[in-house]
Protein backbone atom coordinates (compact mmCIF):
# COMPACT_ATOMS: atom_id res chain seq x y z
CA UNK A 1 0.00 0.00 0.00
CA UNK A 2 2.87 2.39 0.70
CA UNK A 3 4.27 1.86 -2.78
CA UNK A 4 0.86 2.32 -4.41
CA UNK A 5 0.06 5.48 -2.43
CA UNK A 6 3.51 6.93 -3.12
CA UNK A 7 3.13 6.23 -6.84
CA UNK A 8 -0.33 7.82 -6.95
CA UNK A 9 1.06 10.92 -5.22
CA UNK A 10 4.06 11.13 -7.55
CA UNK A 11 6.64 9.99 -4.99
CA UNK A 12 9.26 7.23 -5.14
CA UNK A 13 9.64 4.38 -2.68
CA UNK A 14 13.37 3.86 -2.10
CA UNK A 15 13.16 0.72 0.02
CA UNK A 16 10.72 -1.25 2.14
CA UNK A 17 12.13 -2.78 5.30
CA UNK A 18 10.29 -5.79 6.72
CA UNK A 19 9.90 -5.63 10.50
CA UNK A 20 8.22 -8.20 12.76
CA UNK A 21 4.55 -7.34 12.38
CA UNK A 22 5.13 -4.21 10.34
CA UNK A 23 6.70 -2.61 7.30
CA UNK A 24 8.89 0.48 7.33
CA UNK A 25 8.78 2.51 4.16
CA UNK A 26 11.67 4.74 3.12
CA UNK A 27 10.60 7.42 0.69
CA UNK A 28 12.51 9.65 -1.65
CA UNK A 29 11.11 13.15 -1.41
CA UNK A 30 10.68 13.88 2.30
CA UNK A 31 11.05 17.47 1.22
CA UNK A 32 7.76 17.18 -0.63
CA UNK A 33 4.42 18.14 0.87
CA UNK A 34 4.04 16.80 4.45
CA UNK A 35 0.38 16.19 3.62
CA UNK A 36 1.42 13.75 0.90
CA UNK A 37 3.70 11.91 3.31
CA UNK A 38 0.91 11.64 5.88
CA UNK A 39 -1.36 10.02 3.27
CA UNK A 40 1.40 7.59 2.29
CA UNK A 41 1.98 6.52 5.87
CA UNK A 42 -1.76 6.26 6.53
CA UNK A 43 -2.14 3.95 3.55
CA UNK A 44 -0.28 1.12 5.31
CA UNK A 45 -2.59 0.70 8.32
CA UNK A 46 -5.60 1.54 6.14
CA UNK A 47 -4.76 -1.32 3.79
CA UNK A 48 -4.48 -3.76 6.69
CA UNK A 49 -7.75 -2.60 8.26
CA UNK A 50 -9.51 -2.82 4.88
CA UNK A 51 -8.25 -6.40 4.46
CA UNK A 52 -9.42 -7.19 7.99
CA UNK A 53 -12.88 -5.88 7.16
CA UNK A 54 -13.02 -8.08 4.05
CA UNK A 55 -12.21 -11.23 6.05
CA UNK A 56 -14.20 -10.26 9.14
CA UNK A 57 -16.89 -12.91 8.66
CA UNK A 58 -14.58 -15.66 7.41
CA UNK A 59 -13.71 -18.94 9.06
CA UNK A 60 -10.56 -21.05 9.06
CA UNK A 61 -7.67 -19.45 7.18
CA UNK A 62 -9.84 -16.41 6.41
CA UNK A 63 -10.24 -15.88 10.15
CA UNK A 64 -6.47 -15.96 10.54
CA UNK A 65 -6.11 -13.31 7.82
CA UNK A 66 -8.69 -11.16 9.61
CA UNK A 67 -6.87 -11.36 12.94
CA UNK A 68 -3.41 -10.86 11.40
CA UNK A 69 -4.40 -7.80 9.36
CA UNK A 70 -6.30 -6.28 12.27
CA UNK A 71 -3.32 -6.73 14.60
CA UNK A 72 -0.80 -5.34 12.09
CA UNK A 73 -3.04 -2.39 11.21
CA UNK A 74 -3.58 -1.41 14.84
CA UNK A 75 0.09 -1.94 15.67
CA UNK A 76 1.15 0.37 12.83
CA UNK A 77 -1.15 3.11 14.14
CA UNK A 78 0.72 3.28 17.46
CA UNK A 79 2.38 6.74 17.49
CA UNK A 80 5.98 5.60 17.94
CA UNK A 81 8.85 5.69 15.48
CA UNK A 82 9.44 3.92 13.08
CA UNK A 83 5.84 2.68 12.80
CA UNK A 84 3.48 4.53 10.47
CA UNK A 85 1.68 6.19 13.37
CA UNK A 86 5.01 7.49 14.64
CA UNK A 87 5.99 8.78 11.20
CA UNK A 88 2.72 10.69 10.99
CA UNK A 89 3.13 12.15 14.48
CA UNK A 90 6.72 13.12 13.63
CA UNK A 91 5.57 15.09 10.57
CA UNK A 92 2.75 16.80 12.48
CA UNK A 93 4.94 17.76 15.45
CA UNK A 94 7.87 18.86 13.30
CA UNK A 95 5.67 21.28 11.40
CA UNK A 96 4.19 22.77 14.58
CA UNK A 97 6.86 22.71 17.32
CA UNK A 98 10.15 22.20 15.44
CA UNK A 99 12.81 19.51 15.52
CA UNK A 100 14.14 19.76 19.09
CA UNK A 101 10.77 19.40 20.84
CA UNK A 102 9.67 16.74 18.36
CA UNK A 103 12.78 14.68 19.07
CA UNK A 104 12.26 14.96 22.82
CA UNK A 105 8.55 14.12 22.71
CA UNK A 106 8.92 11.15 20.36
CA UNK A 107 11.97 9.95 22.27
CA UNK A 108 10.01 9.85 25.53
CA UNK A 109 6.98 8.28 23.86
CA UNK A 110 9.06 5.60 22.10
CA UNK A 111 10.95 4.77 25.31
CA UNK A 112 7.66 4.42 27.22
CA UNK A 113 6.11 2.09 24.64
CA UNK A 114 9.32 0.10 24.30
CA UNK A 115 9.44 -0.45 28.06
CA UNK A 116 5.76 -1.40 28.13
CA UNK A 117 6.12 -3.92 25.29
CA UNK A 118 9.28 -5.33 26.86
CA UNK A 119 7.61 -5.90 30.25
CA UNK A 120 4.45 -7.33 28.69
CA UNK A 121 6.60 -9.44 26.37
CA UNK A 122 8.42 -11.05 29.27
CA UNK A 123 5.11 -11.76 31.04
CA UNK A 124 3.62 -13.17 27.83
CA UNK A 125 6.67 -15.40 27.31
CA UNK A 126 6.61 -16.70 30.89
CA UNK A 127 2.86 -17.27 31.09
CA UNK A 128 1.99 -18.34 27.55
CA UNK A 129 5.32 -19.21 25.91
CA UNK A 130 4.61 -16.59 23.19
CA UNK A 131 7.53 -14.24 22.40
CA UNK A 132 5.66 -11.94 19.96
CA UNK A 133 5.53 -8.83 22.16
CA UNK A 134 9.16 -9.28 23.16
CA UNK A 135 10.14 -9.48 19.49
CA UNK A 136 8.20 -6.27 18.83
CA UNK A 137 9.99 -4.51 21.70
CA UNK A 138 13.42 -5.59 20.45
CA UNK A 139 12.97 -5.31 16.68
CA UNK A 140 10.11 -2.94 15.84
CA UNK A 141 11.00 -0.33 18.45
CA UNK A 142 14.75 0.02 17.86
CA UNK A 143 15.39 2.96 20.18
CA UNK A 144 16.45 6.58 19.76
CA UNK A 145 19.17 6.36 17.09
CA UNK A 146 16.86 5.63 14.09
CA UNK A 147 14.60 8.46 15.26
CA UNK A 148 17.55 10.87 15.34
CA UNK A 149 18.61 9.73 11.85
CA UNK A 150 15.11 10.30 10.47
CA UNK A 151 14.90 13.71 12.15
CA UNK A 152 18.29 14.70 10.71
CA UNK A 153 17.13 13.74 7.22
CA UNK A 154 13.89 15.74 7.55
CA UNK A 155 15.77 18.72 8.97
CA UNK A 156 18.29 18.67 6.13
CA UNK A 157 15.59 18.47 3.45
CA UNK A 158 13.74 21.32 5.15
CA UNK A 159 16.86 23.47 5.11
CA UNK A 160 17.58 22.80 1.45
CA UNK A 161 14.03 23.84 0.55
CA UNK A 162 13.78 26.86 2.84
CA UNK A 163 14.68 29.24 0.01
CA UNK A 164 11.36 28.56 -1.72
CA UNK A 165 9.42 29.31 1.46
CA UNK A 166 11.32 32.58 1.98
CA UNK A 167 10.71 33.67 -1.62
CA UNK A 168 7.02 32.88 -1.21
CA UNK A 169 6.54 34.63 2.16
CA UNK A 170 9.00 37.50 1.44
CA UNK A 171 9.26 38.26 5.16
CA UNK A 172 10.66 35.43 7.26
CA UNK A 173 11.65 35.01 10.94
CA UNK A 174 15.36 34.69 11.71
CA UNK A 175 17.43 33.26 14.55
CA UNK A 176 21.00 34.00 15.64
CA UNK A 177 23.40 31.32 16.90
CA UNK A 178 26.99 31.31 18.06
CA UNK A 179 29.38 28.43 17.36
CA UNK A 180 33.00 27.78 18.28
CA UNK A 181 35.50 27.71 15.42
CA UNK A 182 36.10 23.99 15.76
CA UNK A 183 32.40 23.07 15.49
CA UNK A 184 31.69 20.80 12.55
CA UNK A 185 29.10 21.67 9.94
CA UNK A 186 27.13 18.60 11.00
CA UNK A 187 26.99 19.79 14.63
CA UNK A 188 25.69 23.18 13.52
CA UNK A 189 23.00 21.68 11.27
CA UNK A 190 21.72 19.68 14.26
CA UNK A 191 20.93 22.97 16.04
CA UNK A 192 19.02 24.63 13.20
CA UNK A 193 15.27 25.02 13.73
CA UNK A 194 12.34 24.51 11.44
CA UNK A 195 10.89 27.68 9.89
CA UNK A 196 13.71 30.03 10.95
CA UNK A 197 16.50 31.50 8.84
CA UNK A 198 19.76 31.20 10.76
CA UNK A 199 22.75 33.52 11.05
CA UNK A 200 25.70 31.92 12.85
CA UNK A 201 28.44 33.94 14.56
CA UNK A 202 31.74 32.08 14.87
CA UNK A 203 33.79 32.49 18.07
CA UNK A 204 37.42 31.74 18.90
CA UNK A 205 38.66 30.48 22.27
CA UNK A 206 38.82 34.08 23.55
CA UNK A 207 35.07 34.44 22.85
CA UNK A 208 35.75 36.93 20.07
CA UNK A 209 33.65 36.91 16.90
CA UNK A 210 35.90 35.84 14.03
CA UNK A 211 33.26 35.67 11.34
CA UNK A 212 29.65 35.19 10.40
CA UNK A 213 27.97 32.66 8.13
CA UNK A 214 24.39 32.03 7.10
CA UNK A 215 22.65 28.68 6.91
CA UNK A 216 22.88 28.80 3.12
CA UNK A 217 26.68 29.01 3.35
CA UNK A 218 26.61 26.06 5.75
CA UNK A 219 24.52 24.02 3.32
CA UNK A 220 26.75 24.83 0.34
CA UNK A 221 29.81 23.85 2.38
CA UNK A 222 28.10 20.60 3.38
CA UNK A 223 27.62 19.71 -0.26
CA UNK A 224 31.27 20.38 -1.12
CA UNK A 225 33.16 19.37 2.03
CA UNK A 226 30.92 17.09 4.12
CA UNK A 227 29.55 17.21 7.65
CA UNK A 228 32.93 16.87 9.42
CA UNK A 229 34.39 20.09 8.02
CA UNK A 230 34.89 22.74 10.72
CA UNK A 231 33.08 26.04 10.38
CA UNK A 232 36.43 27.84 10.69
CA UNK A 233 37.41 26.61 7.25
CA UNK A 234 34.44 28.14 5.44
CA UNK A 235 34.78 31.67 6.78
CA UNK A 236 35.34 34.25 4.07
Amino acid sequence: MHALAARLLGMSLVRLRILPGALRAALRGRHESPQKLVWVYLSGPAGNLLAAAIFACSQGFGRFLFEANLAIGLLNLIPIHPLDGGQILLLVLYGSVGSSKTLRLLGVLSAAFRSMFFILGILQLVWFGNPSLLIIALAVLPGRKPLEETMSMIRLHSLFNRRQRILKKKIYPARHLVAMEDCSLGEIVQKLDYDRFHIIYVLNSAMEITGRVTEQQILRALQHHGARESVRNILT
